[in-house]
């Protein structure tokens, strides 16, 4: 459960970058200012960039590193790619986790505590994330098993923002209840921390970038603090382009404008649909709730046909 440790520690790789700072202090060398240096370059960013910046410019790189193994497919360049997809996680997280570094009231340790903290760390940090692996691979076929046995989804829904407590199966049977006839709706959760402190927080924030780029779900339920940052990596479309919106009659104080990347022009990329009677008992803990849309022309019915119903139960 998210905060229900007070933690703070670094990443793997700062630790290993500490540990070599330790053994050649005396040279006069500072290799963690170095390594930060260079994962600046590797992403491209200058080393005053805000976190936003870091964030955002991450998310373009995973992006576009996707679609070159997309269309390139599994030929000789693949190890390159391979290569650059972990040179830019490494230097994301080596950047965040400075960050939260800095943030943090720790008290000083000696050098000799410092060395064997970061050691003992380490290794714990490394267990877990072998344990979590392989719940990874356990979660991947139990749900290669579910769908063969409950049949096609009709609609996948995202949900990414501070929702960490919503239910998603009590949200599941709210929307069913609007489609009674549909075979199922899917919808995933996409936990973004308000604050990024932690390792565990970087990874639920890392997490959420790789599920916008690999799930590519028919609509997104989105809190308001995450909403601007999706439309500006060009995660939704523009409501007005979408064939057959202007059918839905949405009331014009429900469209929330935004720009992305692409088009600066302020537009509706998403609706308001905070309060609405398909949360009931969800815990959203308090946070607002902007549906945006991100489907393929060939969805659009069915993405509107749900999202016809949820806007009839608005307040």
């Amino acid at each position: 459960m998210p905060g229900a440790s007070d933690l703070r520690v670094l990443p793997i790789f700062v630790y290993d970058a500490l540990i070599r700072t330790y053994h050649r202090e005396s040279t006069g060398v500072k290799p963690l200012e170095e390594e930060l240096k260079k994962a600046y370059e590797t992403l491209g960013l200058p080393t005053d960039a805000t976190r936003e910046q870091v964030e955002k410019r991450y998310f373009i790189l995973m992006k576009k590193v996707r679609t070159q193994h997309q269309r390139a497919g599994d030929d000789e360049d693949g190890d390159d790619r391979k290569i650059d997809l972990g040179e830019y996680s490494r230097a994301y997280k080596l950047i965040l986790g400075i960050e939260s570094e800095k943030a943090s009231t720790q008290p000083k340790q000696s050098k000799l505590g410092h060395f064997f903290y970061y050691y003992k760390v380490h290794l714990i940090v490394s267990i877990v994330i072998l344990l979590i692996a392989g719940y990874s691979v356990k979660e991947a076929v139990d749900k290669r098993n579910e769908e063969r046995r409950l049949g096609p989804i009709d609609l996948s829904i995202g949900m990414m923002g501070n929702f960490y407590f919503a239910d998603m199966d009590l949200l599941k049977g709210n929307l069913m209840k609007l489609v009674p006839e549909w075979n199922r709706i899917e919808p995933k959760l996409s936990y973004i921390p308000l604050e990024i402190r932690t390792e565990q927080d970087i990874a639920y924030q890392q997490k959420s970038v790789l599920n916008l780029i690999a799930d590519h779900d028919e609509m997104y339920f989105v809190d308001r603090r995450n909403f601007d940052n999706l439309v500006m990596q060009g995660a939704f479309r523009k409501l007005e382009e979408l064939q057959g919106f202007s059918a839905l009659n949405v009331p014009e104080e429900r469209l929330r404008l935004s720009q992305s990347d692409e088009d600066p022009s302020p537009a509706a990329y998403g609706i308001e649909i905070s309060g609405n009677p398909i949360f009931n008992g969800i815990e959203l803990t308090g946070e607002d709730v902007i549906v945006g849309i991100r489907t393929e022309d060939e969805r659009l019915p069915k993405t509107f046909e749900l999202l016809t119903q949820i806007l009839k139960l608005q307040p």
